[in-house]
C-alpha cells in the first residue's frame, strides 16, 4: 500500500526504481486478492458479496472525491459549465472511462471494479468442469491483449487495460490457495527464496525495460512480474514473527488509503504550490517515502476507528455488530 502512494506522488518518472515498483506491486497485490478468496461462494452469494465490498465503496469514494475534483477544475479553469461537471460522473458510472462524454473521476478506483469481475468470474469458472483450462485460456487472452493494447493503444480505458493486465495473476492466486501452496514458513528459506527471486527479477526487469524488440519486452514483462510476486511473499512470510500494529491497520485501511491518498496529494501539492510558490512539483524519492508514510498516519484515526464507518472499508455494520455480540 505504501508503494501504491508512492508511485503516484509527482517525481521524476524514469527511473529505475519507480519504473520496477509501479510495474510490479499491482501483480503481487492481485496475487494475494485471488489468494485469499472466500471459498464455495455461489454466483448470487458472491455478487452480493463483492457488490456490498466493492462496488458501494466504489461508489462512495467517487462521491468523496467530486467536490475536491469541481474544485481544481474550478480553480485550472476559472470556471466550470453543466457538460463539465456532468462528465465525471457518468465516467464513474462507466467504471473510469475517458470518452468525449465522460472522464476519470477517482481513477484508482479503478481496481474495485476490476477486482469485482475477477471474483465473478473465478466463482462461474471454479464450479465449472473445464474451469482451469478456461482460466488458462483467459490469462493467455489477457497477456495477448495487454500487450496489443500497449502497442497499438486501441483502448485508453483503465479498468479494462488493469483487468487484462492483472487477470492472470489473480487467477493464479487462487489456484495457489485451492493447492494449499505457501502456508508453511521456513526461515531460512523464505529469507533464501525471497532475496533470490527479488535480485531475479531486478535483473529481468532491466532486460525488459528495452522495448527494441516489443514482444520479448511483453513475455518479460510477465515473467518478471511472476518472479517479484515470488519475491515479495517470500519476504513478507520471513517476516512473519513480526508483530507489528502500524502495519496491520494499514493492511485493514488498504481500500481507505485507496481511495482517498490521490486527493490528499493533490491538496497537499496545491498547498505547496500556493503557500511556497513551487510549480511542477517533482518530489525526490525521500519526500515521496515521507509523504506516503504521512498519509497513511493520517488515515490511522479513521481506520482505528472503523466500526464506526464500516462502509467506507466494505463492510457491512450489521455482520460487524454481530460479530462483537458474538465475541
Amino acid at each position: 500500500m505504501t508503494v501504491v502512494v508512492f508511485c503516484h506522488l509527482p517525481q521524476q518518472e524514469d527511473t529505475f526504481y519507480l519504473q520496477y515498483l509501479a510495474s510490479v506491486i499491482l501483480s503481487t497485490f492481485f496475487f494475494v486478492s485471488g489468494y485469499l478468496k472466500k471459498k464455495n461462494l455461489t454466483i448470487k452469494e458472491s455478487a452480493k458479496k463483492y457488490g456490498y465490498a466493492l462496488l458501494i465503496p466504489y461508489i462512495i469514494y467517487n462521491v468523496i472525491y467530486y467536490p475536491y475534483w469541481a474544485a481544481k477544475f474550478y480553480i485550472d479553469h476559472g470556471g466550470i459549465i453543466w457538460g463539465d461537471a456532468v462528465k465525471p460522473i457518468v465516467g464513474t458510472m462507466l467504471g473510469q472511462l475517458n470518452s468525449n462524454f465522460s472522464c476519470e473521476l477517482n481513477g484508482v478506483t479503478w481496481f474495485l471494479i476490476a477486482l469485482f469481475i475477477m471474483h465473478i468470474l473465478t466463482d462461474v469458472l471454479n464450479k465449472n468442469k473445464h474451469g482451469k483450462t478456461i482460466m488458462l485460456i483467459l490469462s493467455v487472452i489477457t497477456i495477448i491483449l495487454y500487450g496489443a493494447n500497449k502497442y497499438y493503444h486501441y483502448a485508453p480505458y483503465i479498468t479494462y487495460h488493469g483487468l487484462i493486465r492483472c487477470l492472470c495473476f489473480f487467477f493464479m492466486g487462487n489456484l495457489f490457495q485451492q493447492k494449499g501452496y505457501l502456508q508453511t514458513l521456513n526461515l531460512r528459506k523464505d529469507i533464501a527464496i525471497g532475496s533470490f527471486t527479488l535480485l531475479l527479477s531486478l535483473i529481468l526487469f532491466y532486460w525488459h525495460i528495452n522495448e527494441d524488440r516489443f514482444v520479448f519486452h511483453i513475455i518479460l514483462y510477465y515473467v518478471v512480474n511472476f518472479v517479484s510476486v515470488y519475491a515479495f511473499i517470500y519476504l513478507a512470510k520471513s517476516l512473519n514473527h513480526i508483530k507489528s500494529r502500524i502495519i496491520t491497520l494499514i493492511s485493514i485501511g488498504t481500500m481507505l488509503i485507496f481511495g482517498l491518498h490521490r486527493m490528499m496529494i493533490g491538496v497537499i501539492d496545491f498547498g505547496i504550490e500556493k503557500n511556497l510558490h513551487h510549480t511542477n512539483i517533482m518530489y525526490d524519492w525521500y519526500e515521496c517515502l515521507i509523504l506516503a508514510l504521512v498519509i497513511e498516519y493520517a488515515l490511522l484515526p479513521v481506520i482505528i476507528y472503523r466500526s464506526k464507518y464500516p462502509i467506507l472499508f466494505g463492510k457491512d455494520s450489521r455482520i460487524l455488530t454481530k460479530i462483537r455480540i458474538g465475541g
